[in-house]
Formats: C-alpha cells, sequence, structure tokens
C-alpha cells in the first residue's frame, strides 16, 4: 500500500504537472524552498537526471546554490571560467541529487562527492580567501 501511495503522491502529481502543466512543474524545480513531501521530491529528483523539465537549467538554480554552499564569490571567477563551470554544471549526471541537496541545505564536504565543479570551488571560498591573504 505504501509504493502506490508514494505513487500516487509523487510520480502521479510529475506526470499530471509535466502533461498538463509544465510551467508550474518547472518552477516547482526552480523553487529549492518549497516544502515537498518525500515521495514528491524523490519523484521530482528522477524527473530533473531523466531530463524531463525542459526549461530548467542546473547552472542558473543549482549552481548559485552550490556557490553560496562553497562560499564561492561569483565575481570572484573569470566570465570565461564562470561559462565553463556553467556548461559542466548543466551537462552533470547528477542534477537530482543535487537538487535534493541543496533543497536540503547539504554541506560542501557532502557536496564535493557527487559535483563536477567542486574542485574549482574549491579553495574560491571567502574563507579560504581570507586566510590566503
Amino acid at each position: 500500500m505504501e509504493r502506490l501511495s508514494d505513487y500516487i503522491q509523487g510520480e502521479r502529481v510529475v506526470r499530471e504537472l509535466r502533461r498538463h502543466a509544465p510551467e508550474a512543474l518547472e518552477a516547482l524545480a526552480r523553487d529549492l524552498e518549497q516544502p515537498l513531501s518525500p515521495p514528491l521530491e524523490k519523484a521530482m529528483a528522477r524527473t530533473l537526471d531523466d531530463r524531463r523539465v525542459p526549461d530548467f537549467s542546473a547552472s542558473e538554480v543549482l549552481m548559485p546554490a552550490m556557490m553560496t554552499t562553497f562560499a564561492v564569490d561569483p565575481a570572484a571567477i573569470a566570465e570565461e571560467e564562470l561559462t565553463g563551470l556553467e556548461e559542466k554544471c548543466n551537462r552533470c549526471s547528477e542534477v537530482g541529487r543535487c537538487w535534493q541537496a541543496m533543497r536540503a541545505f547539504a554541506d560542501a564536504e557532502a557536496c564535493r562527492g557527487f559535483c563536477p565543479n567542486a574542485e574549482a570551488f574549491i579553495g574560491r571560498g571567502v574563507e579560504e580567501a581570507e586566510t590566503a591573504s
């Protein structure tokens, strides 16, 4: 019975939104603070992993949150390097995992294991820059 309930609260809702209200699905994906039931959050993460939210851009939604997690000032990164980091973010295969991590305010250490830009962010954080000065 629990699996049926999870389906009704998660996958079915996402499927219905994708079909009848794609703009609402996109808004839900972009809002990292919107409270969601666990089944709906899992379904959203799978949908993002499968790239089934057409106008969702990981670099627009997740990368700023990830940079905050790593305490990185975007202004401290050259524009061409930032473009490369955005491209890497948009090609990432862990979008759903990242989305869930950013919603849960995961710390940099937790994100380091899956974020393709983690190494670029490490050492650029505000704290590291202050201690290097």
